[in-house]
């Protein structure tokens, strides 16, 4: 083997291993809900445009304070196209400035500062509402990945009925129908167990894309659906509402439309140009200078458009507060009782419906084990208690995703604006 060879297969296995450690990099195990969420506002690309947004805001707020920059004019006047002409040639050279007038300056650059705000409370709308939505992502894997886990034990239990009921076959205490029963019973869980692992992967799969980085591969998770914590109640929720972000994005909205159309005023004043220029005439050798002023006649455009445009939008926003407001009254009352109601489900399932299914479950499988029963018997009371189960699964992960909703009105991100 040559050299050229040899060179080929390093470059292969270092290609390689470099490939298997990116893979290995990305796979999350028993990844937490508070990992999760520092992940998303770490690397989730929607953060990242909005940050990107108030940069871009800030730059624009600095440049709209600059002056415009001056004017140099240099030139030549009477330049003779016939030598025996006389020489009149005049030389000019100077410095015109345009000077914005009516404070549109300042009013620019206050616009740009408050739609800057505008950005920054964006943000924080859109880091409140990530936080929600990898929240409920997790609690939906978590609820997969647990009926993942009970589908199994529900197949390893039926698997040790048929156990038993192959041995009662054997021995002549029970018919061979039985067997068959419980084998097809056996098949039917196991169907549901690869059904169950396969809506866990796409959950994962969905937890990924939540968090921001749908090539993470999220092994598994480490948490509890059945989380204690204390609700508020409805009325301590709905007075903190005013310190939600979208109402100081709506109340930025609303000062940024007010100073839009100040600059929309402003601008009608046009601005005026301020020339001073040096002259030098060739033919007497004299050296002079002038001053001039030059302002625009607003005769045919007085910024009519930019104005009617800066009023309506200014009402529009106004329109959109109040809807703000009555769209998060909603959106709270609907999710507490969303919440209320999952939690009063799960605790009635906990505390009445579990306990009493697991004494049926193995009274009637203690039964069968003893010959004092047939498997028909069985059979629905296990299923019952699977079906519970799965139920007070669904409740708990029904709590998780509410509370996720309405822990977004205990507290609100603010995002640092230095």
């Amino acid at each position: 083997m040559n050299q050229r060879s040899l060179l080929i297969i390093l470059l292969f296995l270092l290609s390689l291993a470099a490939a298997l450690h990116a893979a290995e990099t990305n796979q999350l195990e028993n990844l937490t809900l508070e990992q999760a969420l520092e992940m998303a506002e770490r690397q989730h690309p929607q953060l990242a445009e909005a940050r990107a947004q108030v940069e871009a805001a800030a730059g624009r707020a600095q440049q709209a304070g600059a002056l415009p920059n001056p004017e140099l004019i240099v030139g030549a006047q009477q330049l003779p196209l016939d030598r025996d002409a006389s020489n009149q040639r005049e030389y000019v050279a100077g410095i015109a400035q345009p000077i914005p007038l009516g404070g549109r300056l300042g009013k620019a650059r206050e616009a740009e500062l408050l739609d800057r705000e505008v950005r920054v409370r964006g943000l924080e709308v859109a880091r409140r509402d990530l936080r929600t939505r990898v929240h409920s992502a997790f609690a939906t894997a978590l609820y997969q990945e647990q009926a993942f886990e009970i589908q199994s034990q529900i197949a390893r239990s039926v698997e040790k009925v048929a156990v038993i009921t192959k041995a009662r076959v054997d021995a002549g205490d029970a018919i061979p129908e039985e067997l068959a029963r419980i084998e097809m019973e056996f098949a039917r869980a196991k169907v549901e167990v690869q059904r169950s692992q396969s809506l866990r992967e796409q959950a994962m799969l969905g937890l990924a894309a939540a968090v921001g980085d749908s090539r993470l591969s999220v092994k598994s998770l480490t948490g509890s659906l059945d989380a204690a914590f204390e609700i508020p109640t409805l009325e301590s929720l709905a007075a903190s509402l005013a310190a939600q972000p979208e109402f100081a994005l709506a109340n930025a909205s609303l000062r940024a439309s007010h100073a839009r159309l100040e600059l929309a005023q402003a601008e009608r004043i046009p601005d005026v140009k301020v020339e001073a220029l040096y002259h030098r005439l060739e033919a007497t050798k004299e050296n002079t200078f002038d001053i001039g002023l030059s302002i625009p006649l607003p005769l045919f455009n007085r910024n009519q458009g930019r104005l009617r445009e800066a009023r309506a939008e200014a009402a529009a926003v106004e329109v959109r507060s109040r809807l703000t407001e009555n769209e998060l009254n909603l959106r709270l009352r609907e999710s507490y009782a969303q919440l209320t109601s999952a939690l009063a489900t799960s605790r009635a399932l906990q505390a009445e419906i579990l306990p009493r299914a697991e004494t049926m479950l193995k009274s009637a499988e203690a039964r069968y084990a003893a010959g004092d029963t047939s498997l028909a018997d069985v059979l629905p009371v296990r299923r019952d208690w699977a079906a519970i189960q799965l139920s007070h699964l669904e409740s708990l992960r029904d709590v998780m995703q509410s509370w996720a909703e309405v822990s977004g009105y205990l507290k609100s991100p603010r995002y640092d604006e230095r």
